[in-house]
This record gives structure tokens, C-alpha cells and sequence, in this order.
């Protein structure tokens, strides 16, 4: 019995097709030419469909047959073919099966056509790899190739890399991922040796300070590629170290956060900044005298740092100054305070050695001394103009010198409207407009009723108060001789101001540290909100009578003249402190 001929079709009438296979070795297309020629004709038939609409077919499988005979016999060669009407999607999965047992497409190319085979599957992995006749372990390995870039997918199509580079670079970034390619190939560098460089370059996921259980699907995770490829560099390692570095910057940055109720100053060092700081303590060789430590620990230089540099991620030294020139001062200043405190050594008279004296002990030279944070310096301005109001209210033949030194001093300008207006509502009834012509506002001025008048002129003063600068602030707290225990009031807001350190800097001056003695320490290990509770609420603690020195205006002279002129050369109705609710709110 014959066997049925094989169909044929002139070469001229076959086209290229859909291939996932890119790349055609020349020295593998140079073989299959020559057993072209030593056979005669092309043995095995190659696969392919009709186009509708012409008289021409398309090739599923066997362009490399197909380009051999163009060249080996030319364009009317009677080409074998096995003709089948298949759709798109059968003739995809034939094409890829095909290149896949003979002569095989690159890995590259079949990541390619896995990719597009998944697509074709919406997603589903175990069909799109039974439809290529793969198991899924195989869709795996070749889709997580995606990872590396056009140009090094490129290389592997090419033959200019092996499979291990490739698959060592799918853990790169991709950013990356073409220089260290662009090297691999000049140099010739063996898989063995890349994998050897990119592993002086992989963090340690073990050593990570950030949670690295968001690491677990990263690309950049050695332990996907250690799952999935021969050439990888183990698991626990990220092999994307920029990411990695803004994940720890990150985490320290959330770490200084969380210190920053607890100190005046954190400060993340990195090796960039090249920045500053020396321990500060009470004793020791960094020791400036257990006075002067407390008050550094509200200074606004005192603090803590946290670590950026590499082997030392997140760690937090604690007690630092930041202003060396400062500290170096104090720490002279100590260090020459105990050695005058020191006794003199002893001498001998005669058979007889003198005893020292045992009471010397090393005193501060200075008093101590810190710098003021700027917020504590805004408050304590803003509670300065409050108490100067009320004192001017308070105080009707000042209030009138006053008005004459800002008017003769070009200072009238200082009148706050804001401020009056407020005042005046309170005084006068709300039916005060506020308004900015002059003369609109006359009329009505006008008609306000004269026992008003005194009060609503005070007011106009000490609506300077909120207008004077800094330097004529201090001096108008001075002439009013103004007495900070009358108007300082301990408050949440108030200590809201302070970090835990200088909280207990702030408890060691005024004796409320040693007021609450063992207790301190308990209070102290609290959050801030509760600590701060916990102060307010000292027992027996003298409040109303105790101002801090931060709140508490720089004395000075202030010149008067020594005879004054009577109350009568002035004469005034009575009058009535206003409250915090005008000028003072």
C-alpha cells in the first residue's frame, strides 16, 4: 500500500507567521542549510494555515525549514507542508510547543511567549502552562526572567550570555541591570564571578531594622530567584540596595520621630552630614557637674542621635550636646572647678604628715546655663504682652507716661487695632464697629458714653503692648514693675511645650525633682501626657508661688524721674481691671 503523498506548496506562497522565536543563529542556520543540500530536499514538513481571502498560507511552526530552503533552492521550492485551520490561540501554542522540542527558542523568547500565553488565560498559571505542554514549575521560571530588561533578554536570545547571567540579573534593578550587562560582556565575566560582585552589593534581610515581611513578594528578594533558577545568590539577601537603604532610612527616621518628645534635639546621623556631637553627663570624663547637667537637659542643643551609618542602623545614643564649642566650655569649667576643689597634698613637718582636709568638694564656677527653645521663647513673649496689658489697664498714671514716651518716640504705630477693638467691645458693648477710615468711625466715637472713656483710653495703650518689639517689651515689663507670680499660672498648655529631658531640667530648678523624691523617677518613665499630669498634681508643691526662670523677664533700671506729679494733677474715675477676655486674650 503507497503512502499518501506529502501536500506541497511553492515556497513563494508561504509567509512568515506569529513566532515567539526572535533569534536565528547564524551557525545553527548554517548547519540546517548544509543538510539541506546533502539530503536535496527538506525531509520534515512544516506546519501551517491558510489566510482567508488569498491564495496564500502562513507558517505555525518551521520558519527556520522555511528560511533554509529560501536560500538552499529558492522561491518555487514545492515546500512539504501540513496545511490546518487553526485560530489564533492554537496556532500561538503550537508555534511555542514546536520551537520548544526542536531546535530551542532562547529562554528569553519562550519568557515572552509564557507571558503572553498567561494573558491568553487571564492570569491562570496552570492553564496557560498546560496549554504550552509545561509544568507550572517551568511557566514560573521562565515568567520571573520578565524581570530583566529588553537588552539583557536580548543578550540571552543572542547567545552573547548564558542562562546563570541572566538569571542573576533578574535580581538587579533595572535601572542597573544594563550597566552591570554592559560590563559582563566586555569583560567576558563568567556566571560565577557575577555572582560573586552582586552579592558585595546584596543586604542581609536578617540585619534589616524595617519589618522585612514586606520583602516577601519583592522581585529583589533572592529567595524568589533561590526558588526558581539554578543561578541565584541564596535566600536572605535584597539585591535591590537603594530600596533597601530608603526602607532603613525610613525606619530610623520613624524611630528619631518617636524621641522627639523626649528630647529637644534628635539628630539622624549619617555619614553625608559629617555632623557634630559630644556626650554630656554629670560625671566622668564628659562631666559638667550634676547643676549644669540638669539644666542642659532643657537646653535646645541637648538631645539624642540616632544612627544612619551602615553596621549601626537605629541605634540611638542618648545624653548628647550638639554645640560642641559649649560643651567643651562646661566640661573646662568642671574639670577646673574639682581641681580647685581638690586639697593640697600633703605635707611633711618633720617626722609628721599633715592630713588633708576631707570637706573639698568641687564647686559650679558659674551658674548653670542653657539655651532656651525658640517655642518656650515665643510663648514666654506672647505671656510678656498679656501681663504688660493688664498691668497698663491696671495702672492709670503709667498707662499715660507710656503713651507720652511712645508718641514722642515716634511710636504710636505700635497701637494694636485688633487688640483695642476687643478691649473696646468689652468696655463699651458691642456695638463698637471696627472700621479703618477715620472718618466714619468719628461719629461714632463720639457717641460713646463718656463713663466709658477712661477705660477705652487705657485700653488704647496697652494695645501697645502686642505692637512694642522685644527690647521695648522688656523695658515696659520693667517700668510697670511687673511681678511674674501674679500672672503665671502652671498649665498642660505650658508644659505641652517641653520635651520629657527638658521636663525634668524644668522639675530640678524649681525643686518640684526633689519635692516628689522617689516618685519622680516612676512619673518620669511615663508618656509625656501622663508625666506631665503627674507634675501638676505634685502634693504639697508650692504652684502659685514659684515661677520658672524662663518665664521670667531680664531685670534692668529703669530710669524715672524722682519727684512725680500728684493723682490730682491727673485726675481719674475708678477703674476697673480688664480681664484676659480683652487686651489680655
Amino acid at each position: 500500500m503507497e503512502t499518501p503523498a506529502t501536500p506541497t506548496l511553492p515556497l513563494c506562497h508561504i509567509v512568515q507567521g506569529k513566532n515567539p522565536r526572535e533569534y536565528f543563529d547564524p551557525v545553527e542556520m548554517a548547519d540546517l542549510e548544509a543538510g539541506l543540500r546533502a539530503a536535496g530536499r527538506v525531509v520534515q514538513p512544516i506546519i501551517v494555515r491558510p489566510i482567508p481571502g488569498s491564495e496564500l498560507y502562513e507558517i505555525v511552526a518551521g520558519e527556520r525549514r522555511w528560511r533554509a530552503a529560501k536560500n538552499v533552492f529558492g522561491g518555487d521550492y514545492a515546500m512539504p507542508v501540513v496545511i490546518e485551520a487553526l485560530n489564533d490561540e492554537e496556532a500561538e501554542a503550537i508555534a511555542v510547543i514546536e520551537n520548544h522540542h526542536r531546535a530551542p527558542m532562547s529562554h528569553a523568547e519562550e519568557a515572552l511567549a509564557a507571558k503572553r500565553r498567561l494573558l491568553r488565560y487571564k492570569g491562570d498559571k496552570d492553564e496557560a502552562a498546560a496549554s504550552l505542554g509545561w509544568k507550572p514549575e517551568l511557566l514560573e521560571r521562565r515568567l520571573a526572567l520578565l524581570t530583566c530588561t529588553t537588552a539583557v533578554l536580548s543578550a540571552l536570545t543572542r547567545r552573547q550570555i548564558q542562562l546563570g547571567h541572566a538569571e542573576l540579573l533578574a535580581g538587579v534593578p533595572p535601572d542597573k541591570q544594563d550597566a552591570v550587562l554592559a560590563g559582563v560582556l566586555a569583560h567576558k565575566i563568567p556566571v560565577g564571578v557575577l555572582k560573586e560582585q552582586l552579592g558585595r552589593f546584596a543586604r542581609q534581610l536578617a540585619a534589616a531594622i524595617f519589618d522585612a515581611a514586606q520583602c516577601a513578594a519583592c522581585p529583589h528578594n533572592s529567595a524568589r530567584q533561590a526558588g526558581l533558577f539554578d543561578e541565584s545568590l541564596g535566600e536572605g539577601y535584597c539585591q535591590h540596595p537603594t530600596h533597601y537603604d530608603e526602607l532603613t532610612l525610613q525606619a530610623v527616621e520613624a524611630k528619631a520621630q518617636g524621641l522627639r518628645d523626649q528630647y529637644p534635639l534628635v539628630q539622624i546621623v549619617k555619614a553625608s552630614d559629617g555632623s557634630a556631637c559630644l556626650p554630656v553627663a554629670a560625671d566622668g570624663e564628659f562631666g559638667v557637674g550634676a547643676a549644669q547637667y540638669a539644666a542642659c537637659q532643657g537646653c535646645a542643643s541637648f538631645g539624642c542621635a540616632v544612627s544612619a551609618l551602615p553596621g549601626s542602623y537605629g541605634d540611638v545614643t542618648h545624653s548628647q550636646c550638639f554645640d560642641t564649642a559649649c560643651n567643651i566650655q562646661k566640661v573646662a569649667a568642671w574639670c577646673k572647678a574639682q581641681r580647685e576643689a581638690e586639697p593640697p597634698a600633703p605635707t611633711k613637718l618633720g617626722n609628721v604628715v599633715a592630713k588633708r582636709d576631707p570637706s573639698g568638694t568641687a564647686k559650679p564656677t558659674a551658674t548653670p546655663s542653657n539655651q532656651t527653645p525658640q517655642r518656650v521663647k515665643d510663648y514666654r513673649v506672647g505671656q510678656w504682652r498679656k501681663w504688660a496689658a493688664k498691668e497698663l489697664m491696671a495702672q492709670p498714671e503709667r498707662n499715660r507716661r507710656v503713651m507720652i514716651a511712645l508718641a514722642r518716640s515716634g511710636h504710636t504705630g505700635d497701637v494694636r487695632t485688633i487688640e483695642f477693638g476687643a478691649a473696646a467691645k468689652g468696655i463699651a458693648g458691642p456695638w463698637v464697629v471696627e472700621r479703618l477710615d477715620f472718618a466714619s468711625i468719628l461719629p461714632e466715637a463720639d457717641a460713646i458714653d463718656a463713663q466709658h472713656l477712661e477705660q477705652l483710653m487705657l485700653a488704647v495703650t496697652a494695645s501697645a503692648a502686642f505692637g512694642v518689639g522685644l527690647r521695648d517689651l522688656e523695658a515696659l515689663l520693667n517700668y510697670l514693675e511687673v511681678d511674674e507670680g501674679r500672672h503665671f499660672k502652671w498649665s498642660t498648655e505650658f508644659l505641652e511645650l517641653f520635651t520629657v529631658s527638658e521636663l525634668e531640667s524644668l522639675a530640678e530648678e524649681i525643686g518640684l525633682k526633689a519635692k516628689m523624691g522617689a516618685a519622680f523617677k516612676l512619673a518620669r518613665a511615663k508618656k509625656k501626657g501622663d508625666f506631665i499630669k503627674t507634675l501638676l498634681a505634685a502634693p504639697g508643691f508650692s504652684y502659685e508661688s514659684t515661677v520658672p526662670a524662663v518665664m521670667q523677664y531680664p531685670r534692668r533700671v529703669v530710669p524715672t524721674a524722682s519727684i512725680r506729679q500728684t493723682d490730682d494733677e491727673f485726675p481719674a474715675a475708678p477703674v476697673e481691671v480688664v480681664e484676659d477676655d480683652a487686651l489680655a486674650a
